[in-house]
């Protein structure tokens, strides 16, 4: 990892502008989706017990869906019971895409979340950087009885129902007990009302350039001493 890339932290809009300039270049969004998922694939057969066979993957609409089910697919091929929540019916073309496929190879997918209460790990793919509102009503009901397995939750990005730039709970968010954060850490990892849904951090470098980086956020930030020296 280059870990001049741990220096930085961005807002959910900065997060966006340099992903556009990486997509705008030619990288394209599903390739940047493999490797993503790919790499964390990796750290989560390296972190949790081997022992585990039955894993739950809880999926949005958007792209961090799409990171989940690729995540899911690896995991199926390397012999893992796949179980896939996936509550909200209406899916970004790529994601969609993704969920077509696995249910192809006959994963199982349903929207009632009590049927994940067996799983022995939960991956949380609901929602990435850059949600605004609350989460209510069924899917408000689902994240909260989640919470109350107390079971071993990895995030994607951040946890499901966390604010990006404040920290902020829209109205609940998952408990994880390790988070994924992709590409740049977001301001989100630096606010106390948020450090006990993310659990442990880890930022997940898949090559951001740095000169897309520094484009929209300025020159690499240095330490400075703020406080005199004792003598």
């Amino acid at each position: 990892m280059n870990n001049t890339k741990e220096k930085f932290v961005v807002t959910a809009a900065q997060m966006r502008q340099i992903e556009e300039r990486i997509f705008v270049a030619g990288m394209p969004v599903a390739a940047l989706m493999e490797k993503v998922a790919g790499l964390i694939t990796g750290k989560i057969v390296e972190l949790f017990n081997p022992n585990i066979s039955k894993i739950g993957i809880l999926v949005g609409p958007g792209h961090n869906g799409g990171d989940a089910l690729v995540i899911a697919r690896e995991l199926y091929f390397q012999g893992y019971e796949i179980i896939v929540y996936c509550p909200i019916p209406k899916l970004k073309e790529l994601t969609d895409a993704h969920s077509k496929y696995l249910q192809s190879l006959g994963v199982d997918f349903v929207d009632n979340i009590s049927l994940l209460k067996n799983c022995e790990l939960l991956i949380d793919g609901l929602f990435g950087f850059g949600l605004e509102r609350e989460i209510t009503g069924d899917l408000a009901v689902a994240i909260n009885q989640i919470n109350s397995w107390k079971k071993q939750i990895f995030s994607i990005d951040l946890p499901s129902g966390i604010h990006t730039d404040t920290g902020e709970v829209l109205g609940t968010a998952i408990y994880a007990n390790h988070t994924f954060c992709l590409g740049l850490w977001k301001q989100a990892f630096l606010q106390d009302q948020a450090l006990e849904y993310i659990g442990k951090s880890e930022l997940i470098d898949f090559d951001i350039p740095l000169t897309d980086i520094t484009e929209i956020l300025g020159e690499i930030p240095t330490i400075e001493r703020i406080t005199k020296t004792s003598a």
